[in-house]
This record gives structure tokens, C-alpha cells and sequence, in this order.
């Protein structure tokens, strides 16, 4: 697995040998990122569901200015922080073995605040109908923040818990769904 673009372009990932993690696909990672565009210079990132941390390192490559990544497996985590150290990206990245519901609610009690947060949860579980049910999802999102999930062409995301958190683009790469949200504060 590489990075795509940016300052790290062609650096080659480390990644866990497992069929429990599912790398983005690198057409779907260049569709992705070519969706956001220049959204991603200078923004605060959240990963969860991070894995490999492909998502938050082509993010981290492309001028983030930070990416915290989350992931419930010990060995993602260890994987993703050797990237970091590997790529001199560590004092831009951060990385925790964490719930990714339990880790939105720490967020919000914490007041922080993210422009864009990319989810790859596991396919065929309930973890993205919990988090998109998650009332403090909302609390931890600037105005104008993109949430992308990338998810099964057989599960449809749940409509979110906000009327403040609208989708603005699906697009289908084989099995593979990228959806796109866009977060707009009410008054």
C-alpha cells in the first residue's frame, strides 16, 4: 500500500497481514481525496476506524494539519504509529487504541472540533449505525466539516441523528461506497 500524493507520495505502508482489516483500495483512496480537494490543507482530521491509517496518512501527505487516528486493535495502532515514526509525521499524528462511540463522546466532553472525519468501519457490524446515532457526533464537528464514510454497496448508511448533517455526494467504485456529509451548524 502507498501514499498516492503529496509530500510523501510513493512511500510504502506497513500493514497488518489479516483478514480483519480491509486496506481502501488505492482508486478509491484517489477518489476520495479528489472529492475533498483542498479541504484537506490545513485541517483537523479524525480517522476512526483508522487500521492501516492509509486514510489519515495520504491525509497527513496532502497537508492535514493533524490526524487523530482511532482503532480498537492493538496491532493497527502499533502499525500506524511505525508508519508515523517511519515517515516523520508523528508530531502531526496521533494514534489510540479506542472505542471509536466512547472515543466521539471523550472528544465532545473535551470541546475538540474536526473538519473532516473519515470512517472505514468493519462491513456487516452495527458500528456505523452507532456512530451516525451518536448525539454528540454533531459536538465534535466545525461548521463546514465533511464526514466520508466508506462502506459495503449492500449497507446503506443510516440517516444521521442531526438535521444539521447532510449528504451531498455517494459515489460506487465496485463494492466499495464512498458517502459524503456535510455538516452546517444551525443557529
Amino acid at each position: 500500500m502507498r501514499v498516492i500524493a503529496g509530500e510523501n507520495k510513493g512511500a510504502i505502508l506497513e500493514t497488518i497481514p489479516s483478514r480483519k482489516t480491509r486496506p481502501t483500495l488505492g482508486r478509491v483512496k484517489e477518489a476520495l481525496f479528489s472529492m475533498l480537494g483542498d479541504q484537506v490543507i490545513d485541517a483537523e482530521v479524525l480517522d476512526l476506524f483508522a487500521g492501516s491509517g492509509s486514510l489519515g496518512i495520504e491525509a497527513l501527505s496532502r497537508g492535514a494539519k493533524n490526524v487523530m487516528f482511532i482503532d480498537n486493535n492493538p496491532k493497527c495502532i502499533r502499525i500506524i504509529r511505525k508508519n508515523l515514526n517511519k515517515f516523520g509525521l508523528d508530531v502531526k499524528g496521533s494514534a489510540y487504541v479506542r472505542d471509536a462511540c466512547k472515543t466521539i463522546n471523550f472528544l465532545a466532553s473535551e470541546n475538540k472540533k474536526f473538519d473532516i472525519v473519515l470512517m472505514d468501519p468493519p462491513y456487516n457490524t452495527d458500528e456505523l449505525e452507532k456512530i451516525m446515532n451518536n448525539t454528540h457526533l454533531k459536538d465534535i464537528l466545525n461548521s463546514g466539516a465533511v464526514l466520508v464514510i466508506e462502506h459495503s454497496k449492500r449497507n446503506t448508511p443510516p440517516y444521521p441523528n442531526t438535521k444539521e448533517l447532510c449528504p451531498v455526494k455517494s459515489r460506487r467504485y465496485g463494492d466499495t461506497v464512498l458517502s459524503i456529509y456535510e455538516f452546517n451548524k444551525m443557529n
